[in-house]
């Protein structure tokens, strides 16, 4: 297991940028590269590479706003394509004022594969606020006190 966390504010750079986190606070032996683990991640590096077969839970959350009025995604992409059931929608009504996002989510990775996480701004989602079925783009992200995990079930 793998707990990563970035309490200070970040501003993303992109509406399609990756999450970052500052701190792993809590990582299990089997959680690192070394003695045959099961994960690759750096520090403060956005990237979580899974190195064995099996089925994990991830789980996100964050308080996040923007700089403007307008709807902020974040979501979980696998290999760089974004993993469904991961988007994480939030309207900020008032730029500067925060609201909580979260996700939970169970992936598989081939039993003689290996995959690559991240946490990433989405650039465009639909919702309902214009005209339903509608895509919105998204404005930067800006987030703080994020905290990511991942657990290997099985």
């Amino acid at each position: 297991m793998i707990q990563s966390v970035n309490e200070n504010i970040e501003i993303l750079t992109s509406n399609s940028s990756t999450v970052s986190f500052t701190d792993d606070d809590i990582r299990t032996r089997r959680a690192n590269c070394y003695c045959n683990g099961w994960l690759q991640h750096d520090k403060g590096s956005p990237i979580y590479k899974i190195l064995e077969g099996g089925i994990y839970k991830v789980s996100f959350n964050a308080n996040v706003t923007s700089a403007t009025v307008g709807t902020v995604a974040l979501g979980l992409f696998q290999d760089g394509i974004l993993i469904p059931g991961s988007t994480a929608i939030a309207e900020v009504a008032t730029a500067g004022d925060y609201v909580n996002v979260s996700f939970d989510k169970l992936i598989n990775v081939c039993c003689r594969g290996d995959s690559t996480l991240t946490v990433q701004s989405v650039p465009n989602v639909v919702t309902g606020a214009a005209l339903p079925g509608t895509p919105v783009v998204t404005q930067i992200p800006v987030l703080q006190n994020a905290n990511f995990s991942i657990t290997k079930r099985c």
